[in-house]
């Protein structure tokens, strides 16, 4: 029998998958402008399937179970406001005990029509975002704030004026054609590269991998490509890129729970078949004109997981791919992936000064503290290299990594 621990882990990982379903569903079913409540009712249902399945067998159908209860609560919520009649279908159905099964297809319709409706250009970019990874995603407050490197308390207010546009301004859940499909594309495809990037390496909590975003992000990018005038070149590549990244989540971890780095990890471990599939998208997006984003990325990550060893790593390569990405995409986090490369073709001294020039603008961040660290660490500078370490310590969220930063804090203990 498995251990609550694991119990839970699946039901979490079934919740995230089922959230974003339901409330998409129900967003079509009834009306944008009931997401409060529908948002209400999804939650009471997953609270009340994890009350019941946590000791009972998960039912066949989970979606199905999870619809009937949350079409209760909605009709209850109606009732209550005396707005019953406005759906009399729905309360019908729901005396009827509603439909015991969905269509898989009309399930896929209305996420796509959900994805766009976030991504409407009446709302600023930063809403698109938020709203997608709150109303698609199932990601809370805090998760949506650090995946955007945003305040708390500003992210839950600029969620809640994003609600009220698409509340009031959305109107029908359809998916776009021509140049609007074109324009929101670019910003669903940036959804689904966030959630991703935070399930690869959560920013809080005991977890360094949350495989279930992963899954969710890559999922959500499978479910465009049953829209043909979405699947595209940007789109095979962010595929391709989370696919070659998802091969090796098995060897990222020991058995004891601790980060392993690239060079220590197993490669015999890495995921075949997702090496494969992610080759075959990449292929398929070079058939499109032009160089994108998540084209140069998904390189980078093929490099990365296709090398037979460590030491065969192509570091040449990945470091011209990055100083093209660099002046595509001059993010935090591409300066800071391009400086370690860097130091395996030109050396740490090399790495520093480059560290130097972009440090304005990054110097306060976890990430670049604990990478700073290593390089003063390569040249001797042990004593600025322990004071920069411990500083990425005091900012690491997640037990995981810091564990890690702290054993090697410990290894540099009595080096100067």
């Amino acid at each position: 029998m498995p251990s609550q621990n694991t119990i839970n882990q699946q039901l979490d990982t079934l919740f995230r998958h089922e959230y974003g379903k339901l409330v998409s569903l129900f967003a079509n079913k009834y009306a944008p402008h009931l997401i409060d409540a529908i948002e209400d009712a999804v939650q009471e249902a997953l609270l009340k399937a994890a009350k019941v399945w946590a000791f009972k067998t998960v039912p066949d159908n989970p979606t199905a179970w999870l619809y009937r209860v949350a079409n209760n609560q909605l009709i209850d919520y109606l009732r209550k406001q005396n707005r019953a009649v406005e759906w009399e279908g729905n309360v019908a159905e729901a005396a009827s005990e509603g439909q015991s099964d969905i269509e898989e297809k009309e399930l896929i319709d209305d996420q796509l029509r959900m994805i766009f409706a976030c991504c409407h250009p009446l709302m600023k970019p930063a809403e698109q975002l938020m709203l997608s990874l709150k109303l698609l995603c199932g990601l809370s407050v805090k998760e949506i704030a650090r995946a955007l490197l945003k305040n708390e308390e500003a992210t839950k207010r600029a969620i809640t004026r994003a609600k009220q546009k698409f509340k009031h301004d959305v109107g029908e859940l359809v998916v776009p054609s021509g140049a609007a499909l074109i324009e929101r594309l670019e910003t669903v495809l940036q959804v689904i590269y966030l959630l991703f990037n935070e399930g690869y390496k959560a920013t809080e909590g005991p977890e360094l991998i949350r495989t279930d975003l992963c899954e969710e992000a890559i999922r959500l990018a499978f479910l465009l490509t049953n829209e043909p005038n979405c699947d595209k070149g940007e789109l095979k590549a962010l595929i391709a890129m989370m696919l070659f990244k998802a091969a090796r989540f098995p060897a990222r971890m020991d058995e004891s729970g601790r980060l392993l780095t690239l060079a220590e990890q197993n490669r015999s471990l890495y995921d075949e078949g997702h090496i494969q599939w992610g080759w075959q998208f990449l292929q398929d997006s070079s058939k499109f004109e032009g160089t994108s984003v998540y084209q140069l990325e998904a390189a980078i990550a093929c490099y990365y997981t296709t090398a037979s060893t460590y030491e065969k790593t192509n570091w040449k390569a990945i470091l011209g791919l990055y100083d093209t990405l660099k002046e595509i995409k001059p993010s935090p986090v591409v300066l800071m992936s391009r400086v370690v490369v860097l130091s395996k073709v030109a050396g740490a001294k090399a790495a520093l000064k480059e560290m130097t020039a972009i440090e304005a603008e990054i110097k306060g961040n976890q990430s670049f503290l604990a990478l700073k660290a290593d390089l003063l660490a390569d040249v001797g500078e042990w004593s600025k290299a322990r004071v920069y370490l411990q500083k990425a310590i005091s900012q690491a969220q997640n037990i995981t990594e810091r564990r890690f930063l702290e054993k090697k804090l410990q290894g540099w203990v009595g080096k100067a």
